[in-house]
């Protein structure tokens, strides 16, 4: 068989958007739940408290990317080309973002961190929040830029003492914000979600009625041959594991008001997921602890979503997710994203699912979830 050759796609700072001409049906909302920000190099500069003010992050940049500092500890991403993920420009610039939202047909943007989550690795707790409390604003400021079309996630920085929980939520919502994340894989020998310790964040949570994030990629690792290709490969499907952990340790069941989102882990992975679950439940039911109520899968469909970009497996698995579960992501700007494609794919969905399907995924199920 004969190779067939296929050209490399341009990387984002390089990258044209095509004049499309299709518009989708009246009545839509296109809205990606997964977009992405570049942090200013002053973003720590003035809002940490003054006794932080000689320890606070530093965000820097030079020739080669952005670069993140704390506690003496360089924070990038090891053996990652920073420019290429983080080279268009209206990642961190609101007039030249504008353009290209219109151009590729977004109406809204859900805005997640692009540096920051290395903070959660900072040893000194006060520290950190203090960090994150100086994240959380600036976010805020730079969506002020584009009322109505740019929704920040906002870092719930309390895993570490998940007691302060609600209180912190009282932050970001006077900031704000209808979105909050926390890390979805956090360092195992201070954090377990399944610990009674949680307990309260997760009621916190769920009394706050802010969807809560999870997204890939906080600590990519890449190291010696092929790690990059073996990382992103499987780094894009991670969320089984979390889901379970949520699942079978009765935090969903417990919390039923508590939406939980699994951000740019596409969603072709979750009906082998379900099954399984389901499977290995009815399986090993007299030694399952807790005893659910209801069969795994059960606790997806009642309150979790998943994001994807292109997944082609996924939209032909969408009544077994169920499409009010999906939600459509342009993950502007990174390589990976759809960056110049993202009307051409909107456009397939229509093309391949009734009306009300896809109008759902590409924006309707974000609007109703986050209330925008």
């Amino acid at each position: 068989m004969t190779a067939i050759a296929i050209p490399p796609i341009a990387w984002p700072v390089d990258r044209e958007i095509p004049d499309l001409d299709w518009q989708p049906p009246a009545g839509t909302r296109v809205i990606s739940a997964d977009d992405h920000w570049l942090e200013p190099p002053d973003l720590f500069v003035d809002r940490m408290p003054a006794k932080y003010r000689d320890q606070a992050p530093k965000v820097w940049r030079d020739e080669t990317g952005t670069h993140l500092e704390c506690e003496g500890r360089n924070l990038d991403s090891v053996g990652q080309n920073l420019n290429l993920t983080q080279g268009r420009p209206g990642m961190g610039n609101i007039e030249q973002r504008v353009p290209d939202m219109d151009a590729e047909g977004l109406d809204a943007g859900l805005i997640f961190a692009q540096v920051s989550m290395a903070l959660f690795s900072l040893e000194d707790e006060e520290l950190m929040i203090a960090a994150y409390d100086a994240y959380n604003e600036g976010l805020a400021e730079f969506c002020a830029g584009m009322p109505g079309r740019l929704y920040g996630v906002g870092i719930l920085p309390t895993i570490y003492s998940p007691e302060r929980t609600a209180d912190y939520i009282q932050k970001l919502k006077a900031l704000g914000y209808v979105a909050m994340q926390i890390p979805s894989y956090p360092r195992a020998e201070r954090v377990w979600y399944n610990g009674s310790k949680w307990d309260v964040m997760w009621d916190a949570i769920e009394e706050s009625g802010i969807p809560l994030s999870f997204h890939i990629g906080e600590n990519p690792n890449y190291r010696g041959r092929g790690a990059l290709g073996t990382y992103l490969t499987t780094g894009f499907q991670p969320f089984r594991r979390l889901w379970s952990l949520l699942t079978f340790s009765g935090t969903l069941e417990r919390h039923p008001e508590m939406n939980v989102i699994f951000t740019e882990g596409g969603i072709s992975w979750v009906p082998a997921c379900l099954y399984d679950a389901d499977k290995t439940y009815r399986q090993f039911e007299s030694e399952m602890k807790p005893q659910l109520a209801e069969m795994p899968s059960y606790y997806w469909y009642r309150q979790c979503y998943a994001t994807f970009m292109d997944d082609p497996s996924g939209i032909k698995l969408l009544d077994d997710i169920g499409p009010e579960h999906a939600l459509w992501s342009a993950d502007y700007p990174h390589p990976e994203s759809t960056l110049g494609e993202s009307r051409g794919l909107v456009k397939s969905f229509f093309d391949a699912l009734p009306e009300n399907q896809a109008k759902a995924i590409v924006g309707g199920n974000a609007a109703r979830l986050w209330g925008i």
